[in-house]
């Protein structure tokens, strides 16, 4: 389960950015698959995934406890960040995300045999965001990145073919929609 615990008192914060839970799109982040090195040179702590904004925070510890992506949270001395802390501290913000860029993944199949999401195998931890909804049904700490939705991901997995039988263009179609709403690339 992914949560944000909120300490009493000048204590960083505590979180569980990701899990191996499926979100609400069905896609699930294998913990064994993070990249940490790069994030851990530059662990910057967002609003919401705004790359363009100051950030609120930073980690100052990241890593994999067993299916787990977990961190230690500390706010920046600004107001608006001091304003993000008091929410999470009080309980009205318990959500976090993770921003990262996929590196090796594969499609989930439902039971119809239909795509039922991405499965990501591989992936490269840019960021963690403080969020005010999450994507994950399971838990209030692993919110969609780059405000993505399901009406808008769900045409991208329509295909009725295994992922190693999918058209090189179709994958790179999915590949640059997943990069292009995570912020990667320009729309």
């Amino acid at each position: 389960m992914c949560h944000a615990v909120a300490p009493n008192g000048d204590r960083p914060l505590s979180v569980v950015a990701s899990d191996e839970s499926a979100d609400r799109l069905g896609d699930v982040v294998r913990a064994d698959g993070w990249e940490l090195d790069a994030y851990k040179h530059n662990p910057v702590f967002l609003w919401a995934h705004d790359y363009t904004r100051t950030p609120i925070g930073r980690s100052s510890w990241v890593g994999v406890d067993g299916s787990k992506l977990v961190a230690t949270v500390e706010f920046a001395p600004t107001d608006f960040a001091q304003e993000v802390e008091l929410l999470y501290r009080q309980r009205f913000l318990r959500a976090v995300s993770v921003g990262f860029r996929p590196r090796a993944f594969s499609f989930r199949k439902g039971r119809d045999g239909s795509v039922d999401g991405v499965e990501y195998t591989r992936q490269e931890l840019l960021e963690l965001s403080a969020v005010p909804v999450p994507a994950n049904p399971h838990a209030l700490a692993k919110a969609l990145e780059g405000g993505l939705d399901a009406p808008r991901l769900r045409p991208l997995f329509t295909f009725d073919l295994p992922p190693s039988h999918i058209a090189p263009e179709d994958a790179q179609r999915v590949l640059n929609e997943l990069r292009r709403l995570r912020g990667l690339i320009s729309a």
